[in-house]
């Protein structure tokens, strides 16, 4: 049976309790460079907060450094 995994998504705070890197500064510069780095669709604007796809952004930073 193929199971669909969904990507849920995390406050920066909350992503930094569950993974490891990228760290805060790292993770926050990607967010405000997404336009530029292709990384914007790892990235949701709800309000004022900002909000990371985890596999999101891990699977488009797999995407580039395969390139």
């Amino acid at each position: 049976m193929n199971q669909v995994q969904q990507d849920i998504p995390l406050t920066f705070k909350g992503f930094h309790k569950v993974y490891e890197y990228p760290g805060p500064g790292s993770l926050r510069k990607m967010a405000f460079e997404s336009d530029v780095n292709g990384l914007k669709s790892a990235f949701l604007k709800v309000g004022r907060r900002r909000l990371v796809l985890p596999e999101t952004l891990f699977r488009l930073l797999r995407e580039k450094g395969s390139k």
